[in-house]
């Protein structure tokens, strides 16, 4: 019956987002679509930086063509990642109902993820977040789930595969590869030194599987070189982003506290575009156009306060989650804030584990006397955070941008892109 109930829930999710699809059209959605438009594998793994999400993309139009002949190339690969969306919040329910035996908060939690501006915004968008943010989520719910169970064998091939996938969907994920090793320090039955040699092991052949996947890619099908250092250099393509001084490593001053401010306000509320400005003010604590950020503020501010405040409960309750998501979210946190971390693009992942972590900071004031009222307030908590985040996100960011097209930054595009959102699926 919980499975009949969640599959009917995503449905009903699945058709709401379908009426309210996004019709915002920027530069990095377009260029996604348009390299996997010109069916050549070639460009397909252009983007170093994400050998996973337009090849994919590229089999996966292949198949949706032979099946329903169209030229509505974009409207699919949002459906694409709808799809994607959807899957990752049935798994999350099921793992999250597994490991902490609530079925209640399980909904409830994947419904404020689901209403989380950054996840809602790409969960419609063809771009990508929300693929290998998702991905990473289960690499460490998955990591958890099978820890519980002793990690045999079977377990680490199948984290392997997944962190694997994690790289090839996002190139910055490598910096998560502490996530499986710190479970098998954590595990018992085994010897401080078979668990040394299994992680060795682990991270070796992730590391060889990752570098050679990029040489053939970059040498075999992209036939890059090693001679001189111009735009046909195998390292050009590979360090594209940091090649080129318009992102992440570009010259000039760096404020990382704003960065860092900006970029995780906008994965949970209505984001703000380049604009510079702080849009919590506590002294104007209930104007207009600061009353829901403030109340955001105010509440992660809560939650911190009462988890340092109750650690020792915390640590007892929940120690080998919290030593993994040491590796999820403090690398994300510092990587992202010195990268880019004004774009909420970045912080999707981010958003998921923090609300994780919301939910093991205030299971552990439960108390045994008390334990139907516990949960209580912690379902009642996320009721209202979910319709919170889903009346805020939908009036002034979902529903404006189902209403299109609209146009971002497509600078050097523009005539493409208009025959993009000229689709004649949103004409029928």
């Amino acid at each position: 019956m919980k499975k009949v109930f969640l599959f009917i829930v995503l449905l009903l999710l699945c058709l709401f987002h379908l009426r309210y699809l996004s019709r915002t059209f920027d530069w990095d959605s377009c260029v996604y679509a348009l390299n996997i438009q010109k069916n050549r594998i070639e460009s397909a793994f252009f983007n170093p930086h994400h050998l996973g999400f337009e090849s994919s993309g590229l089999l996966y139009w292949k198949w949706i063509q032979s099946i329903y002949p169209t030229t509505d190339i974009m409207f699919f690969l949002r459906l694409r990642i709808l799809a994607a969306s959807l899957l990752f919040l049935g798994t999350f329910t099921w793992l999250f109902h597994k490991l902490y035996k609530d079925y209640i908060v399980a909904l409830l939690l994947m419904l404020v993820i689901q209403f989380s501006q950054a996840f809602w915004f790409y969960s419609l968008h063809n771009d990508t977040p929300l693929i290998h943010s998702c991905l990473i989520a289960l690499l460490f719910l998955f990591t958890v789930f099978f820890y519980r169970l002793g990690l045999s064998k079977r377990h680490l091939i199948f984290l392997w595969f997944l962190q694997l996938f994690t790289i090839y969907f996002h190139q910055s994920n490598v910096i998560h590869f502490g996530i499986v090793p710190m479970a098998l320090i954590l595990s018992k039955g085994k010897s401080f030194g078979i668990k040394m040699r299994t992680i060795f092991i682990y991270l070796l052949l992730l590391g060889i599987a990752t570098i050679v996947s990029y040489l053939f890619v970059g040498f075999v099908i992209l036939k890059r070189g090693l001679g001189p250092i111009d735009e046909k250099h195998f390292t050009f393509w590979m360090f594209l982003y940091a090649a080129i001084n318009r992102w992440g490593t570009s010259v000039g001053e760096k404020n990382y506290f704003l960065y860092f401010y900006r970029g995780i306000g906008d994965a949970f509320l209505v984001f703000q575009n380049v604009t510079p400005k702080l849009r919590v003010d506590f002294s104007n604590f209930f104007a207009k156009d600061h009353l829901i950020y403030n109340l955001n503020a105010l509440f992660w501010m809560f939650t911190l306060a009462m988890g340092f405040i109750n650690f020792r409960n915390l640590w007892k309750q929940f120690k080998t989650e919290l030593l993994l998501m040491f590796f999820w979210l403090i690398p994300s946190i510092c990587f992202y804030t010195w990268w880019e971390g004004y774009f909420f693009e970045f912080w999707v992942g981010t958003t998921i584990a923090l609300w994780i972590l919301n939910f093991y900071i205030l299971k552990s004031f439960s108390s045994t006397m008390f334990a139907q009222f516990s949960k209580s307030v912690i379902h009642t908590t996320y009721f209202l955070l979910a319709g919170f985040f889903f009346l805020t996100n939908f009036a002034f960011s979902t529903l404006p941008r189902s209403i299109g097209p609209k146009f971002g930054y497509i600078e050097g595009i523009q005539g493409p892109v208009l025959k993009l959102a000229d689709e004649q699926i949103y004409h029928r």
